[in-house]
């Protein structure tokens, strides 16, 4: 037990940063297993082997009770292979800007073209509870560069499947096209067992053959399960959520970029792209949004598109800037598969569903800035700035409608510690 508190010291000076693909990066923190909280602790190191790297998790989870022994199981070959397996964090095939490029596995941060769409994108936020199996490929085929982002090839409804192409059309300007799809929000509701029935609606959540506590109940008082199924449904008691009744619920969205290389550090750019969904009513029944939209029949509940006539980057030796005027119609959002997507993408409100789409309605037409600034000191320390400033149209709940004149500013500072300051392994 020393020598792990021992590590967790060493850890907690180590920025929590698998953002790298190449070094040993580190990270403390708690999980949750089987009801118990465990203190974990692990090491990230990527063995390089030729253009390949091989990217490892190497952690403990240990409480009061003593160690948590089951994540490094060898009693059998079964046993073996899952242990071997639950131990790779990623697969890389050479790097960013190569002819062909693959990160499979973990993907700490993707952005898609300029990020207008998808921007630092992350499926390893609730990591390691959550384990996806994601894909980030980047190919130049014939002068054609295409990129692929797959969330999770666990899933058969990932979070996150995003295509890219783009073209040189001459000399240092390139036209981009992008699709990018959620083919069912709905599925991001945590169904730990499997049976169909999120987590929140079940009574039984690690148990795939219960979704309810009345059966125990029936059986305890009359003995067996007979009539069980007429009592239940006549009682009122039937689970609220119909897994069967339930439809998928999509968003995609297309997006169009030109970028033109002013000189070698620095980047002029514009895109636009459109959101493909609808408000689904039925969800925001009884709202105010509702109402307002029997007064505002012409209104409709399509999303919204968004638009940056005019972007810049620029790499100023450790400092990388980025600056860009926004326009953005009612029922749009900027990055809206941003780092935090897969922790909103869904939510449950008064037992109902409600999807990050459903709440695009709080956003009316707007304009403003949004800037970004990162520094690299002397190769040890990362440290990011962002500011958004946008003025126009805000939803007012107690208003019952859309008011004008409003303002939305944020500010984000992060500090990180770069990882590849501990040795690599090999």
């Amino acid at each position: 037990m020393k020598y792990i508190l021992c590590l967790i010291v060493v850890l907690s000076s180590q920025s929590i940063n698998a953002n790298s693909s190449e070094g040993t990066a580190g990270s403390v923190g708690t999980v949750t297993i089987n009801g118990e909280v465990y203190n974990q602790v692990s090491l990230r190191p990527e063995i390089p082997i030729g253009n390949l790297g091989l990217g490892l998790d190497l952690y403990l989870y240990f409480n009061d009770d003593g160690m948590y022994w089951e994540s490094w199981n060898f009693a059998n070959g079964a046993a073996v292979y899952r242990t071997i397996v639950d131990k790779i964090y990623y697969l890389r095939w050479r790097h960013p800007g190569d002819n062909l490029y693959i990160l499979a596995g973990a993907l700490p941060s993707v952005t898609l073209g300029q990020g207008i769409l998808v921007n630092n994108y992350s499926n390893i936020m609730e990591y390691p509870q959550v384990r996806q199996l994601g894909l980030n490929l980047q190919a130049n085929v014939s002068g054609v560069a295409i990129e692929l982002i797959h969330s999770n090839f666990k899933s058969a409804t990932p979070g996150l499947i995003g295509l890219r192409g783009s073209y040189p059309i001459m000399s240092k300007l390139n036209l981009g096209v992008s699709f990018v799809t959620d083919l069912d929000q709905n599925s991001g509701l945590k169904d730990r067992d499997g049976d169909s029935y999120p987590d929140h609606y079940d009574a039984y959540p690690e148990d795939g053959t219960k979704h309810q506590e009345h059966l125990d109940l029936y059986i305890s008082v009359q003995g067996d399960s007979n009539g069980f199924a007429a009592w239940y449904v006549g009682e009122g008691y039937g689970n609220i959520y119909d897994p069967v009744g339930t439809k998928k619920d999509p968003i995609s969205a297309v997006a169009l970029d030109a970028t033109y290389a002013l000189t070698e550090k620095v980047i002029l750019y514009s895109q636009a792209a459109m959101l493909i969904g609808e408000i689904d009513t039925s969800r925001t029944a009884g709202s105010a949004y509702n109402n307002w939209l029997i007064t505002q029949p012409s209104e409709g509940i399509t999303l919204g598109w968004g638009f940056v006539p005019i972007g810049a980057k620029a790499k100023l030796g450790p400092i990388n800037l980025l600056a860009e005027y926004r326009l953005g119609s009612r029922r749009f959002v900027f990055n809206y598969w941003d780092k935090s997507y897969d922790l909103n993408r869904v939510s449950v409100t008064a037992d109902q569903p409600i999807t990050r789409e459903n709440r695009l309605y709080q956003y009316g037409e707007l304009h403003g800035i949004y800037t970004q600034a990162d520094l690299r000191v002397i190769n040890l320390v990362n440290l990011g700035m962002g500011y958004q400033n946008m003025q126009g149209e805000k939803w007012d709940e107690t208003a019952k409608q859309y008011k004008s004149g409003e303002s939305n500013q944020t500010f984000l500072a992060t500090i990180g510690i770069n990882p590849k300051l501990i040795p690599k392994v090999g």
